[in-house]
């Protein structure tokens, strides 16, 4: 998300106009779902996607059509049956897709300021687009800004994604969430493989090992932290929120048995172990031992990963990248 905004901040600041294409409903079967985002400029796509193929260089062509006429609105897609074969698509759904001209204009430039100030701070804000596809307002704790023709409304802090109408005028809203981290428990091979993907793939990386020289910031460039600290003394050190995952890679039972019983201690959203069935079997029992119960073990996914066959630690790490993508789409109820 954040790099579509920087690009219209930047043609903003250059005086050049872009239109911001945003799936804003969708039905039955499609490539993507409500708050895919793509921006577009007059040569072209510029970042972003919602799905490709036929229907995406139709929405550009649309796009490019509407910068030049310095106007935007809504429009709807059909996917389905003899209407789809116009689109040389047959996905099975219907979409309706908002074009919203972004004009080179200083309430706009306010607009993505503070965008781009929330998501770089990962702190909540909401997306406010005009159905009739002019201009773009963020709605925050600190009020309404690039919107001055709507009222400041706190009921849209109630909103995740959808539509939203006052004083007869609707408009898209898109809620820009404080995105989730990844504590990975380990600094090896694995580790090393998963957290340059998973950076990739929007998440944000937190790593932790015991040891000093596998927890440096030079063998985890990407990740936004880097912690050497003792399994056994974790607790107080890190403030694990309920949108949060955890994945744990130590080196061995006694280190997966420690990060285990700190991770059940917290309201992780995910918590995922590598492990041979002897050693989930011999922690389990450990944990048991300890007090937790069945329910709080059954929160613990493992092994990790989704089941692609994978082997080497490359293989593995697109398998956990996998799943963490799956249960990142659930956990936003949205399609991903």
């Amino acid at each position: 998300m954040a790099i579509i905004f920087d690009i219209l901040k930047k043609r903003c600041s250059m005086g050049e106009d872009t239109m911001l294409v945003t799936i804003i409903s969708d039905q039955g079967s499609a490539p993507r779902g409500t708050g895919a985002f793509m921006a577009v400029g007059g040569e072209g796509r510029l970042e972003g996607t919602i799905g490709g193929g036929m229907l995406e260089f139709q929405a550009i062509k649309r796009a490019q059509e509407l910068l030049l006429a310095g106007k935007g609105g809504a429009v709807e897609y059909c996917l389905s049956n003899k209407k789809a074969a116009n689109l040389g698509m047959v996905c099975g759904g219907d979409l309706e897709v908002l074009f919203s001209y972004v004009d080179a204009a200083p309430a706009t430039q306010e607009a993505l300021d503070t965008i781009l100030a929330h998501l770089h701070a990962y702190r909540t804000g909401w997306l406010v687009l005009p159905l009739t596809g002019q201009g773009m307002g963020f709605y925050s704790p600190g009020g309404l800004t690039g919107l001055p023709e709507m009222p400041d409304c706190a009921q849209i802090t109630a909103m995740k994604n959808g539509l939203f109408t006052r004083d007869g005028n609707t408009y898209y809203v898109y809620r820009l969430q404080n995105e989730s981290r990844v504590y990975l428990f380990g600094g090896g091979h694995l580790s090393q493989e998963t957290v340059p993907l998973l950076v990739h793939l929007g998440f944000r990386c937190v790593v932790t090992d015991d040891r000093a020289e596998f927890s440096t910031q030079d063998l985890f460039p990407a990740a936004e932290e880097v912690h050497t600290c003792n399994f056994s003394e974790m607790k107080g050190e890190f403030d694990i929120q309920p949108q949060d995952y955890i994945i744990i890679v130590t080196r061995g039972h006694v280190g997966d048995f420690e990060a285990e019983r700190f991770a059940l201690s917290t309201p992780a959203y995910y918590i995922g172990v590598v492990g041979s069935q002897t050693k989930i079997k011999f922690v389990n029992e450990k944990l048991r031992q300890d007090g937790f119960s069945e329910k709080d073990i059954a929160r613990i996914t493992t092994p990790i990963g989704l089941n692609i066959k994978s082997e080497t630690p490359a293989e593995i790490a697109v398998s956990i990248a996998a799943q963490l993508i799956e249960r990142r789409a659930e956990r936003r109820g949205t399609k991903n």
